[in-house]
């Protein structure tokens, strides 16, 4: 599960392609019966009445927005509404800015991904960053607007923990952009993924063997994508430390210290995770993944457990250090901090409905 949450986070910087361009797909000009000749495959179009990107929509999403933001930033109920309609009104004006070349690349990018399962070849890579470049100034300008509007609506306090978190996503965007200008001048492999790309980490990466069966590729493709989100514990601590400040409210000491332990746990981190730490769990992975396509007797018995008990060994080292940062950051706070932290919590869930709570 830890890796389906990751996982789906990958992608953060760009969510809101699939949701603002324009989808053509709702009625065709064709006959409902046509021959199947050549004659007639070369005649069918595109529909050209597709799924718009209405107020109701934008509406409905600024909604789910404010509501993790309210929780995080401490908005209140003036400000929610405050910052929905920011977030409401930019996602309209993207969309009708960008409708047509947002269409183009939505349409290319599902009919590439289908046929490919969800991932590109070279030519279609270079395609789609082409594509691409005209709409990142556009999801730049998307970005930067929608923060300047959002934090006019904010106290000093809650200016700096949003500018923090959008440091973040403004980095996805980056590394996003930087993908798609290698794309553009070849330099990228067969069967790429717009959203994540080995070259991220170049220095990583093994020479391919040249007779590499397919489905050990597939299983190896799988692994070291699973290494990159499910291993990223860098990442984990990063939002750990972050929330605690804002869930204890920390003051400037507390979070200079909270800071120094991060560091020195990354840089503890750095040390398990050598080129001989990858190779093991990423093998780990691959039969793991190569089991489920022999027999059950591989993948719901004793080798599995074998398997489950290598990568848990492989995971400890990281998983140890994971859990002193953790008691060290919760060391920080103090005996009021504490109650008030979860009284805060008490009342959020009992607000929702929750008459038991486990505190």
């Amino acid at each position: 599960m830890m890796w389906i949450r990751q996982h789906r986070r990958r992608a953060a910087c760009i969510a809101v392609f699939p949701l603002v361009f324009s989808v053509a797909m709702a009625r065709s000009d064709e006959p409902d019966t046509f021959e199947e000749s050549e004659t007639k495959i070369a005649e069918m179009k595109p529909t050209e009445i597709g799924v718009r990107f209405t107020p109701a929509m934008a509406r409905a999403m600024s909604v789910k927005f404010t509501q993790r933001m309210k929780s995080r930033y401490d908005l209140d109920d003036g400000q929610e509404k405050d910052v929905q309609g920011v977030i409401q009104r930019q996602l309209v004006k993207f969309a009708n800015e960008n409708a047509k070349l947002g269409r183009d690349i939505f349409e290319m990018m599902m009919a590439t991904a289908i046929e490919h399962d969800g991932r590109f070849p070279k030519d279609s890579a270079i395609e789609f960053a082409k594509l691409t470049k005209p709409m990142i100034p556009a999801l730049e300008k998307f970005f930067a607007d929608s923060a300047t509007e959002i934090g006019k609506k904010m106290t000093i306090k809650q200016r700096l923990q949003f500018t923090g978190d959008m440091t973040g996503l403004t980095a996805g965007l980056v590394m996003f952009k930087s993908r798609m200008k290698r794309w553009e001048e070849g330099d990228v492999g067969d069967f790429a993924n717009p959203f994540w790309d080995s070259n991220d980490n170049v220095d990583e990466q093994e020479p391919v063997d040249p007779n590499e069966t397919k489905e050990h590729r597939d299983a190896r493709r799988r692994a070291e994508n699973r290494i990159r989100w499910e291993t990223n514990v860098e990442r984990d601590w990063e939002r750990y430390v972050s929330n605690a400040r804002v869930y204890y409210g920390f003051d400037e000491s507390q979070i200079a210290s909270a800071e120094a332990i991060l560091k020195e746990c990354l840089e503890r981190a750095k040390k398990c995770k050598t080129s001989e730490w990858r190779r093991k769990i990423r093998d780990v992975w691959i039969a793991e993944s190569l089991a489920w396509k022999i027999d059950e007797k591989f993948n719901r018995g004793p080798w599995k457990y074998h398997l489950d008990k290598t990568r848990d060994e492989l995971m400890k080292p990281l998983d140890d250090i994971g859990r002193e940062l953790k008691r060290r950051i919760e060391g920080l706070a103090t005996s009021k901090q504490r109650t008030d932290a979860k009284e805060s919590v008490r009342e959020a869930l009992t607000e929702k409905g929750m008459k038991r709570i486990p505190l």
